[in-house]
């Protein structure tokens, strides 16, 4: 059913695929596969251009749309590979086929095979960043944390997860500087090529300012709002308050369960990051929680009880509702998302403190060795 499914996404043109990623292509073949980067020529970062340009040679088989859909589908092949290492890193048995699941999933599945989007390419390496979290391979885990950085700034919505487990663990501040070493080395071969450096740093950052809704059809709290008739740009302000809150907040609770941070509890700390910071940050996108469709599934196979099926599929129907209302053009779709997915936060925030009380502060962090 899954492969039927692909196959008959694969035909769909999606409009930013034609706005963006075909002439993309279509400029990699006509410049050459290594000419292109002697100047920016996207306003993404160059690990997914590398992709492209690879195929470019390719032009006269493929075309500028096969091209893009192939992109994409290698990429949920990666994420594919990484869930079935983070499996194996976590004794499952019939690690392949779970992993396998995984591009079954809904929202997996329109990402790519629809909408040929990109995100399979930045979540596999944040998989392979839980897996090294769990065999406690910390500098691995940092350098997939800036690999995955490379590629797209959304990584970020992982953030308050690996800070909270280098405190926890007091990984030495000496290993820190991995990640943005590893997000270097991945922009390396476009600057050596030509690519101003300063414009490569800041490629997201000149986008911040390409729209002002609280919510880009994210099945989030500021969707629900939107749906209510609040769309005050003001309140971005109220939303970055809270996401840095609820962030540092989970940082603080794992620096104080250290004890626990193994198998199912480590993977609902890695769940609860992504939903929190895009479940309240504002200007999210409906495949924002791409990596919190992952991690679900993956804490369900872990721990299979119908506490985290309920979880798994209450962030897959949230995600699905907005790439549905995406589509269709209609953010209530999303609105109904969001609702799930605070439904879904809840329930892993109450799975990992559940006899919290109103005024119980965590303890305070510890200090890193140098």
């Amino acid at each position: 059913m899954a492969i039927v499914a692909w196959v008959l996404m694969l035909p769909y043109v999606p409009e930013d695929a034609v706005i963006f990623n075909m002439p993309w292509y279509e400029h990699a073949v006509r410049t050459g596969p290594i000419a292109v980067f002697a100047a920016p020529w996207s306003n993404y970062t160059p690990p997914y251009l590398y992709v492209l340009a690879a195929l470019a040679p390719l032009h006269a088989i493929l075309g500028a749309f096969a091209a893009v859909k192939l992109a994409a589908v290698l990429g949920t092949v990666l994420l594919v590979a990484a869930c079935r290492q983070l499996l194996h890193s976590l004794d499952v048995p019939r690690a392949g086929p779970i992993a396998c699941a995984v591009a079954a999933l809904p929202s997996v599945a329109l990402n790519a095979g629809a909408l040929a989007q990109a995100d399979a390419w930045v979540t596999a390496p944040v998989v392979m960043a839980l897996a090294a979290a769990v065999d406690r391979r910390h500098r691995a885990m940092l350098a997939w944390c800036g690999i995955a950085l490379s590629i797209k700034l959304q990584a970020l919505l992982i953030a308050p997860f690996v800070l909270g487990l280098l405190i926890a663990r007091r990984v030495p501040l000496r290993w820190w500087p991995v990640a943005p070493a590893a997000t270097l080395a991945m922009l390396a071969p476009a600057w050596l090529l030509g690519w101003p450096l300063g414009d490569l740093l800041t490629i997201y950052a000149r986008q911040g300012g390409t729209f002002d809704d609280l919510s880009r059809n994210a099945p989030n709290v500021w969707m629900v709002a939107q749906a209510l008739g609040l769309r005050d740009p003001s309140l971005a302000g109220l939303a970055l308050a809270a996401a840095a809150g609820a962030g540092a907040t989970l940082v603080a609770r794992m620096s104080a369960d250290a004890a626990r941070l193994t198998g199912p509890v480590l993977l609902r700390y890695a769940l609860l990051a992504p939903l929190l910071t895009a479940g309240l940050l504002p200007r999210m996108h409906e495949r924002y929680f791409f990596a919190a469709d992952v991690i679900a599934l993956i804490l369900m196979a872990v721990e299979p009880t119908r506490r985290t099926a309920a979880i798994a599929a209450a962030v897959q129907a949230g995600s699905t509702l907005a790439i549905v209302g995406y589509l269709a053009s209609d953010g209530l779709w999303a609105a109904l998302g969001g609702l799930l997915m605070i439904g879904a936060t809840v329930m892993v925030a109450r799975d990992l403190w559940p006899a919290a009380a109103a005024n119980d502060n965590p303890l305070p962090l510890r200090p890193l060795p140098a």
